[in-house]
């Protein structure tokens, strides 16, 4: 984390209250303290229902629980991306450390917090301490939906075995959602200023 640095003021856009025709933006000043440049990833919410194959391995929670069998490329992309909606509307997620997976009402991250679309993000916790809330200029102001606005705001939720040093990897929610960021260049494979909330 970098130390040392001025505080900064810089405007953030918000989503307004108010129906329009228009998105509606209101900006106010947010004071952060400058982190650096850092590489963007995404990871998302698996699909059962985008597999198919013969459904042959199993699924256990961590209490011994079949939670069903499902093909083995559902599986593989399960445990890298560590949550999957299932075809029956369960939620699961993947606890690695014991190797089995548990119904949850919504994916979760590290320290049990909750993963929330386009605002959970993965950091390596001996740069940024899990719970910090980030703020990346390039998602300000980025369309997600009928009249409403990114605010470029982020929360440390999560941390990952492959998110090492500058780098933050992004909690889509469904892998469609990739589509709001695709104009940005936190689509574009390049670093991002990203930013420390006080």
């Amino acid at each position: 984390m970098a130390s040392g640095l001025n505080d900064i003021l810089f405007p953030v856009a918000h989503a307004a209250s108010p129906p329009s025709s228009q998105p509606q933006k209101a900006s106010k000043l947010r004071k952060g303290s400058y982190l650096g440049r850092y590489k963007v990833t995404f990871y998302w919410l698996v699909e059962e229902s985008q597999y198919e194959g013969k459904k042959n391995c199993p699924l256990y929670t961590t209490d011994g629980r079949l939670i069903g069998r499902f093909t083995q490329q559902f599986i593989r992309d399960f445990r890298i991306e560590s949550c999957a909606l299932l075809n029956d509307g369960r939620i699961i997620s993947y606890m690695k450390r014991r190797d089995r997976c548990e119904v949850v009402d919504a994916p979760i991250g590290t320290n049990g917090f909750t993963l929330t679309d386009l605002k959970s993000v993965a950091v390596d916790p001996s740069l940024i301490t899990v719970g910090s809330r980030l703020y990346i200029p390039d998602a300000d102001d980025v369309p997600i939906g009928s009249n409403t606005y990114h605010d470029g705001v982020f929360q440390a939720h999560d941390i990952g075995s492959a998110v090492k040093g500058q780098h933050l990897d992004v909690y889509l929610g469904l892998k469609s959602n990739m589509d709001y960021f695709r104009s940005t260049s936190l689509c574009r494979g390049g670093d991002v200023d990203v930013y420390l909330l006080q």
